[in-house]
């Protein structure tokens, strides 16, 4: 009897632990006391923190792919992950039961980031930039992948400029934020890829991609065991202090909170 009494309270937490007694989610500013999740050195991550003030040592768990803490969503052991918005959409069309919650947590800009003082290489990235925005070459990238089915772009397409006379331009990035870079089979494709490849080009370069874990590419550029990384990756005064930027490429991206469906009321 006493084993069953222990059963059931144990039931009775895990319910109240996982929402199934708490009212549905309607405003973002529920979520300061909520379980979160985020990736691991993203914006999104320092987002999650700011809400969560104090408890954000007990109620915060950030995982390394932006995947494993959709899992942790889906099976209630948080109740949002704090992400950018263009995945998190990408979520929402191949994942059923998931809605995003209507008030953006913030808006933010994305650069490529280079090793701190590396003006020479940030030059001519930047040159390369401006001549993309120029020619419309940037926003025809944008459009194929924002605007079409990008999962039927076959990286074969993509022109990585393969022995170029000019060496090699190492691009640090974390193949899992489509449709800024996602891998198929042993390549990759995605709005970064596309538009590493054409600066890579211009540069007279050959484009090599070196995936790894986002909180990794900070450390990967600062120590040019990559020349530069492109992942999504957010301007930010602190991030400023360790690394240098190109100009903005994505203007007003949105940091968003993913929910389970049947816990949000608009």
């Amino acid at each position: 009897m006493k084993k069953f009494l222990v059963l059931l309270l144990v039931l009775a937490l895990c319910s109240c632990a996982f929402g199934a007694e708490q009212a549905k989610l309607t405003t973002t500013a529920q979520l300061k006391t909520e379980r979160l999740a985020a990736q691991r050195g993203t914006v999104g991550q320092y987002i999650a923190e700011d809400l969560l003030g104090d408890n954000k040592g007990t109620l915060l768990t950030t995982y390394e792919k932006y995947v494993d803490a959709i899992a942790s969503l889906r099976q209630g052991k948080v109740r949002a992950v704090v992400m950018d918005e263009m995945p998190a959409k990408r979520f929402l069309a191949e994942v059923e039961g998931l809605a995003i919650m209507d008030e953006a947590l913030s808006e933010e800009n994305y650069a490529i980031g280079f090793r701190k003082g590396n003006t020479e290489l940030v030059a001519e990235v930047n040159k390369a930039l401006a001549e993309m925005k120029a020619d419309g070459t940037l926003d025809a990238i944008f459009a194929k992948y924002l605007t079409g089915d990008y999962t039927a772009v076959k990286p074969e397409t993509i022109d990585f400029n393969k022995g170029a006379k000019g060496g090699k331009l190492f691009v640090g990035t974390e193949a899992g934020f489509a449709p800024y870079e996602l891998k198929v089979g042993s390549s990759y494709i995605g709005i970064d890829v596309e538009m590493c490849a054409v600066i890579a080009k211009k540069l007279g370069k050959e484009l090599v991609i070196e995936n790894m874990n986002f909180d990794a590419l900070p450390m990967a550029v600062s120590t040019n065991k990559v020349d530069m990384i492109c992942a999504g990756i957010t301007v930010t005064d602190e991030r400023k202090e360790n690394m240098d930027f190109s100009e903005n490429y994505v203007v007003g991206a949105k940091q968003v909170a993913v929910v389970r469906a049947d816990d949000y009321e608009k």
